[in-house]
């Protein structure tokens, strides 16, 4: 819930920028930049933890570029801060399961190791 609230935020914070984002050079900076941004939550194997956030992303990332191919500079700039937007919380989302999951095993390791020592779980030693 806090990830989406801050993405919303984010989006939020961006949308006002992109009213100047008409020309080319602008949209293809913003592609760029978003292109960039999934194939780095590609890498954090978002798609393994946040499947649904990869696909907007990557559909998003699509529609900026068709966009683009077309001269719709706005909508293209658009699209792609949202498609950087969504992989960013992909990739948010793997680094908060991939958190949890090492969490998860350190606890298992303290109580594993707390009943060879003998002592009662959740004691302090």
């Amino acid at each position: 819930m806090l990830l989406a609230r801050c993405s919303i935020a984010m989006l939020i914070g961006v949308l006002p920028s992109l009213s100047h984002a008409t020309d080319r050079r602008d949209a293809e900076l913003e592609l760029a930049q978003a292109a960039t941004a999934v194939q780095s939550a590609e890498r954090s194997d978002a798609g393994a933890y946040a499947s649904a956030d990869m696909n907007t992303a990557h559909e998003m990332l699509a529609a900026a570029q068709g966009a683009f191919d077309r001269g719709a500079w706005t909508e293209s700039a658009m699209n792609s801060e949202k498609a950087k937007v969504d992989g960013d919380l992909a990739a948010a989302r793997s680094r908060q399961q991939r958190a949890t999951t090492a969490t998860r095993e350190i606890e298992a390791s303290v109580r594993d190791l707390r009943a060879q020592l003998g002592l009662p779980p959740g004691d302090a030693p």
